[in-house]
């Protein structure tokens, strides 16, 4: 996991993400060249803060259409998603793709059983809109977002 450096460190890396201090639920922090790379950075960090990915096998495909919308709205609906398909089908993404264009978000989640990988964390059931931030900088796209576990 990489940390995002504070505002007078300089520039973040190019990509990545990171945990935030939170009393009671997980906030993380992605951060990326473009919208669909950051939204891929924090379907990432969702699931690492729960889920050892680390010897997961890749049982099937999940694609996802997100309209054009609010970047805040593009975010959810991706985290919603995730969470959808760990309580509906017991299936987490080991891998994730996302590309955009004037359709709005493409993403291709590579799926693996929830059972055959390692619990690490509190497992989330939901996405809160308090504090929520998906913001352009200089540098790329920063989101900002708290996970209700």
């Amino acid at each position: 996991m990489k940390r995002h450096p504070e505002p007078d460190e300089g520039p973040p890396p190019t990509q990545g993400h990171t945990t935030l201090p939170h009393t009671a639920d997980v906030r993380i922090r992605a951060w990326a060249p473009t919208r669909a790379q950051c939204v891929a950075e924090a379907v990432r960090a969702m699931v690492e803060g729960f889920a050892d990915l680390s010897e997961a096998v890749q049982c099937g495909t999940r694609s996802l259409h997100i309209d054009v919308g609010p970047p805040e709205d593009q975010l959810l609906a991706a985290l919603d998603e995730v969470i959808y398909e760990l309580d509906a089908g017991a299936r987490v993404p080991c891998s994730v793709d996302v590309h955009e264009d004037e359709d709005g978000l493409h993403l291709t989640l590579g799926m693996t059983d929830v059972a055959t990988v390692l619990q690490i964390g509190a497992v989330p059931k939901g996405v809160s809109l308090h504090d929520l931030r998906f913001d352009r900088s200089p540098e790329g796209w920063v989101c900002t977002v708290t996970v209700d576990v």
